[in-house]
């Protein structure tokens, strides 16, 4: 008998061929590895990122930012997890390109965040027409769009939103430093470390113990997590997952790094740099990463994940600000210009120009037809820390 995935597959690629245009030619392209652009250079590939982020947020009536666009269904609702950190790369990007529009549109999406705080100071998962109940790593996440917008505005009410969410995230963490609670599929992630270096951040601006202590105690617990060969376990979205996301294991690595940066704990770097090691390895033995891997960094995905690898660059080119060594330079250079190849660039559709999707081909294994905000939000990243490095090399 068939199994359940295998045919939802197949409906998924019948859907495809017979109703989306777009879905079936970028498929058809990517199955043959045919480039999706010609890469230019790095300020033109941020322009237009951050022009699709500002059309999907103009297809909201909210403020906030859609999960996505999906090639079979249209855009999403507004999500508050994303949301929340794409308001520092609108920021970022702001002074970049110097366009004030960006900033304003910035303190739109904060303003929208705070409407979907509940009363105990929790966000909630999913988005808007499928919210679900408070979610730890989503709360997490709307700490940074909420202390950058208080940074750059002054205005207390981002801090005091952004504090009430702190305390519910300290509240509901269990003793040995996890959060088990309020999370997707009721199971214990590593990448929430992502959360305690949002708590990390909210403490060297409050100069809060207890978010101080709360993010401490989640870093040591994810250095538990991680084995011998630099690889975090319990990592996967879903119980009994075989294999691991790229995507996720960067949440892990980058969350790990800043929060070890912040709280001044060269263990946490070590831990997390060992990471990024071993990814390093395997891009320099194949010139190629996986879209997601087993505890051995061993793989049978033959797809790409475009998201984690913008995260990559990133996380590479952090661990060498932080270490002040040029160790991962040329990989995050040319990692950054293999996905440069894989942004859409298609003028005759503005909901797909800029965007990139989850995964490459596009009906590979993450977020398959799927253009998503994160992906065009780590992308952005990318091109502006690699464009500060290159001025700070000056």
């Amino acid at each position: 008998m068939l199994s359940k995935t295998i045919l939802k597959n197949a409906a998924v690629e019948l859907y495809a061929t017979t109703f989306s245009q777009d879905a079936r030619r970028i498929r058809e392209s990517d199955n043959k590895n045919i480039t999706r652009c010609k890469p230019t250079d790095n300020r033109t590939h941020l322009k237009a990122a951050i022009n699709w982020i500002c059309r999907a947020q103009d297809m909201t009536d909210d403020g906030g930012v859609p999960a996505m666009f999906s090639l079979l269904q249209g855009w999403t609702g507004s999500y508050p997890e994303t949301t929340g950190y794409i308001i520092p790369t609108m920021f970022d990007a702001a002074n970049v390109l110097q366009r004030d529009d960006l900033r304003e549109r910035a303190i739109e999406m904060a303003d929208w965040l705070i409407t979907c705080q509940d009363d105990d100071g929790s966000f909630p998962g999913m988005f808007v027409g499928a919210f679900t109940g408070p979610r730890v790593f989503n709360t997490g996440q709307t700490i940074f769009g909420l202390l950058r917008t208080h940074e750059e505005t002054n205005d207390d009410q981002y801090l005091t939103v952004a504090t009430k969410a702190a305390d519910w995230l300290c509240n509901i963490q269990d003793p040995d430093g996890a959060w088990r609670k309020h999370t997707l599929n009721n199971i214990v992630h590593t990448y929430n470390v992502r959360t305690a270096w949002a708590l990390a951040e909210l403490a060297k601006t409050t100069n809060s113990d207890r978010c101080k202590n709360a993010a401490n105690a989640n870093a040591l617990w994810t250095i538990g997590q991680q084995n011998e060969h630099g690889f975090f376990n319990y990592n996967t979205f879903c119980p009994d997952e075989p294999n691991t996301n790229l995507h996720t294991l960067l949440y892990a690595l980058r969350g790990l790094l800043e929060t070890g940066q912040l709280l001044d704990n060269p263990d946490y770097i070590n831990h997390a740099t060992r990471t990024a090691d071993a990814l390093h390895d395997l891009w320099q033995q194949n010139n190629h990463l996986s879209g997601a891997f087993h505890d051995d960094w061993s793989t049978a995905a033959t797809w790409r994940c475009l998201t984690g690898e913008a995260q990559l660059v990133i996380a590479w080119t952090r661990c060498d600000q932080i270490l002040n060594q040029t160790s991962y330079q040329n990989a995050a250079t040319d990692l950054l210009e293999r996905i440069k190849s894989a942004q859409l660039v298609d003028e005759t559709n503005l909901d797909l120009f800029g965007g990139l999707t989850g995964c490459y081909p596009v009906n590979g294994g993450y977020e398959r037809y799927c253009l998503v905000n994160w992906a065009a939000k780590f992308l952005a990243d990318a091109f502006i820390i690699k464009e500060e490095q290159q001025r700070d090399a000056q």
